[in-house]
């Protein structure tokens, strides 16, 4: 009896598995238009640090093409397929990373933490679900996110300590020009003198 291909129930595009555990990929979009390219499945490939694109027939993906990726990392190659020079319509788990690039070069999160954030938070896959996607086990996707979830949090706090006057913080603690060394003339409005 001939080896049947393990994929995922996930289906997208009519029909593409989200991953197909036997060949190591995820599914990140699939190539759209007139072109020679049109309908053909994009898969990440964890190992290769590349994207192959190719037919899906007969549970079974046949790669015909590759997207080489400058980084190995997942958000990086989705960027690479997604600014590629043919249409392109992205998965949920492409959607998904494309926005944790984002996440990493806007917030202080690492890569990594910003893929499992994304997949977690954003796009709402559970934590096997995540595990299975990034190729990497549960309790490290635990870890990525609750770092993740502290990193947020912190940046968040140090905004709205920013966006508070000066005034408030007085009222608040009153000592506080005193100990940061700033006197209350600096933390004062002048008024508007005009020029003679």
């Amino acid at each position: 009896m001939p080896h049947q291909p393990t994929v995922s129930e996930e289906t997208e595009f009519e029909g593409l598995p989200r991953r197909l555990p036997d060949q190591n990929a995820v599914l990140i979009g699939r190539v759209t238009g007139d072109g020679e390219f049109d309908g053909l499945a994009a898969y990440y490939i964890h190992g290769q640090g590349s994207i192959l694109i190719g037919h899906y027939e007969n549970q079974e993906f046949k790669p015909g093409y590759t997207i080489e990726c400058e980084s190995r990392l997942m958000s990086a190659c989705v960027r690479e397929f997604s600014t590629a020079d043919v249409e392109t319509e992205l998965s949920t788990v492409g959607k998904a990373l494309l926005q944790a690039w984002h996440f990493g070069d806007l917030t202080p999160l690492s890569h990594k933490q910003a893929h499992v954030y994304a997949l977690r938070e954003k796009a709402e896959f559970n934590r096997d679900e995540t595990a299975a996607i990034l190729n990497i086990s549960p309790s490290t996707v635990d870890t990525h996110l609750q770092r993740a979830k502290e990193k947020l949090t912190a940046a968040e706090n140090l905004v709205q300590f920013v966006h508070v006057d000066a005034d408030e913080l007085a009222e608040v603690h009153p000592d506080f020009f005193d100990e940061a060394g700033v006197s209350d003339e600096a933390s004062s409005s002048s008024d508007i003198t005009p020029l003679s």
